[in-house]
Formats: structure tokens, sequence, C-alpha cells
């Protein structure tokens, strides 16, 4: 049984490459009404919920992070400083502990791809979300991930594996409008940012691409020597300069 593909290194260091999306994202809720509520779901460690709480700079609204993982909730409570509109809920998120029509905002971030039945999601959504409550979703497209250098093969079989077997639901982002007009929403929109690293070292530590390799040659879907020449033809570029990988984060809003 392999690794899932995150834990709270991992998210502490994706909150770094990502802050821009990230308020991006936060900025959608700026015209909740005093007393609104926003719910993050699948809130990892938090930071998230803190961050709008004090970019919010007010106690007029209510923020709540759930997740399923007890750890990452420990982490969340943790860092609450003096923030006594923030809360943190343990729970899966296709079970909801919130009431119908009760809050105003959900966000969610990399959250969809890692849900094999994600319909159950956005119902849940739209059954906790009051008439003309707003929804973001922000999504990584593990279907865009390219490498310009080395053998295009081993990429597309590293896009395959990502997609097909290691991420849920891999290719969430080029199904979020779909999935939210099913749900009924109405006014969506989608921005989609380009990410581009230019170490190789930032791709193994932002996208895990060394981990995958090694999975891949363990499961053998890549021999050892595919592996060894796609990771030296990324060290090589990377020491000459020229490594460059690039993947599109997707940003997605909509309203009930």
């Amino acid at each position: 049984m392999y690794e899932k593909h995150y834990n709270i290194d991992y998210l502490a260091e994706t909150l770094k490459l990502l802050s821009g999306v990230k308020e991006k994202s936060y900025a959608f809720f700026k015209n909740t009404p005093d007393g609104g509520t926003i719910v993050d779901l699948g809130c990892g460690s938090g930071q998230d919920v803190l961050n709008m709480s004090r970019m919010f700079n007010n106690d007029k609204l209510q923020f709540i992070g759930i997740d399923h993982d007890p750890e990452m909730i420990a982490a969340g409570n943790n860092a609450i400083q003096e923030e006594t509109n923030v809360k943190f809920l343990v729970s899966n998120v296709l079970e909801i502990p919130l009431a119908d029509n009760s809050v105003d905002g959900v966000r969610m971030e990399r959250l969809v791809q890692h849900l094999s039945d994600p319909l159950t999601l956005f119902k849940e959504t739209q059954r906790i979300l009051k008439d003309k409550g707003v929804i973001v979703i922000v999504e990584s497209d593990w279907n865009s991930l390219s490498f310009y250098n080395g053998d295009s093969n081993t990429t597309a079989k590293l896009n395959h594996y990502l997609t097909g077997k290691k991420v849920n639901n891999g290719k969430a982002a080029q199904s979020l409008s779909t999935y939210l007009m099913e749900s009924g929403c109405s006014q969506i929109s989608i921005e989609v940012f380009p990410f581009v690293l230019k170490r190789y070292e930032d791709a193994c530590k932002y996208l895990w691409i060394d981990k995958m390799i090694d999975e891949m040659h363990a499961l053998d879907m890549i021999g050892a020597d595919e592996r060894n020449h796609f990771i030296e033809s990324q060290r090589r570029a990377d020491q000459s300069g020229y490594f460059s990988c690039s993947m599109n984060i997707v940003v997605v809003s909509a309203v009930k």
C-alpha cells in the first residue's frame, strides 16, 4: 500500500507555492454578509481557515474547517491564536455535520481529486449552502503535468499513473464545471493558473515526482533503465540550467 498523495509536511510546502492562488480563492467571500459562515471542506491542517479569518480581520464572520483526519484537525486547533470565530471539525465531507441552508460559502482545495464519488460531495455542498451561497474550488490538473526534457513516453506513463491510479479522481479539475452544473449551480467561472518549476528539487518537493517514479518502478509500470534515465535526464537538465516542468491549477467558482 503506497502513501496517500499528501501529508502535513507536503501541505506546508505547497502553501508557499500556491499563496497567490489561495488569496484569489479567499476573495470570492469578501461580500459575505455579517453573521455569515464560511466552511473549508478538506481543510487539512487548517491554514486556509485561519488565513481567511485573519484576512477578513473581523469577528462578524464564522469560519469552520472540516477534515476526516484527526491529526490534521489537531494541527489546526493548535494553530489557533486569538481567533474566536474559528472552529475545526473531524468529519467525512460526504456527510457534513451542518444543517440545511446554514452556510454562506464553501471552499475546497485539492479535495475533489481524492473522491471517487464527487457528485455526493456536491449534493452535500448544495444542501448546506444558503440560496445565493458561493462555492469556490481550487484543484490540481494532474493531467496537465509536463516535463520539457527526458523521454516524453515516461512522462505520459507518469500522467497515466497519477490520473488513473495514484489519485482517485486525477482528472477532477477538468470536470468541475460539469459537477457544478449537474448539482444545480449557476454563474460558473473558471481561471487557470499555470505553475512552472525550474528546479528538479522543487518538482520533488511540491509534486513528489521522485516518489511517484519510484512507485511506478515498484509496480512494474516502468523498468529500472527507464526510471534511471528519466531521473538522470531531469538532474542533468537541472545542473545545466534548463530544467522545466509545469502544471495547471484551476480555480472555479459558482453560486447556488
